[in-house]
C-alpha cells in the first residue's frame, strides 16, 4: 500500500510535516454477479451455517436465539430497535424471507416453526406489533 502526500502542515515552531492519506482498501470480493460457481457454493454454505449453527453448543440456532431475545425484550417493555423488531416479526411470519426463510431454518434444525409464532400470537403487546407489521406490509381497505 503506497501512501500519497495530501498536504503539508506547519507546526507552531515552523517545522513542516507531511500529512499522508492511505488509499481506500479494495473490496475483498467482487460483485456477486462475477463470483465463480465454487465461490457461490461456499458463500451459500457459510450463510446456512451462520443461520443454523449455535455458539453455545446447544441445538438452538443463533438466528432463532436472537429472535427469542428480541421478543423477550419487547415483552418485558425494554427498548428495541423498531426496524429490527419489525423485520424479525415479518421474518417469523413469512412476510419476507431474508437471506434464508424462517421455516427453512426451523426445518434444518428440527425446531417447530410455530413455537415463536404462538408466543407472538398469545402475547398482547407482540400481537399488536404484529398487526402493525401486517398493516405495513399488506395495507388495509379502510
Amino acid at each position: 500500500m503506497e501512501m500519497k502526500p495530501a498536504a503539508r502542515q506547519l507546526d507552531f515552531f515552523g517545522d513542516a510535516a507531511t500529512i499522508t492519506v492511505a488509499p481506500p482498501k479494495r473490496d475483498p470480493l467482487p460483485d456477486p454477479i462475477h463470483w465463480s460457481e465454487a465461490v457461490r457454493e461456499q458463500m451459500i454454505d457459510a450463510l446456512i451455517s451462520l443461520a443454523c449453527d449455535s455458539r453455545r453448543g446447544d441445538n438452538l440456532p443463533e438466528s432463532l436465539a436472537d429472535c427469542a431475545d428480541l421478543l423477550r425484550s419487547r415483552m418485558n417493555g425494554k427498548a428495541v430497535e423498531k426496524d429490527d423488531f419489525d423485520m424479525t416479526l415479518g421474518w417469523i411470519f413469512g412476510y419476507w424471507d431474508g437471506a434464508l426463510p424462517y421455516v427453512y431454518v426451523c426445518a434444518v434444525t428440527g425446531i417447530d416453526p410455530e413455537v415463536l409464532q404462538d408466543i407472538v400470537l398469545n402475547h398482547p403487546r407482540l400481537k399488536r406489533d404484529l398487526e402493525e407489521v401486517r398493516r405495513m406490509r399488506c395495507g388495509t381497505l379502510l
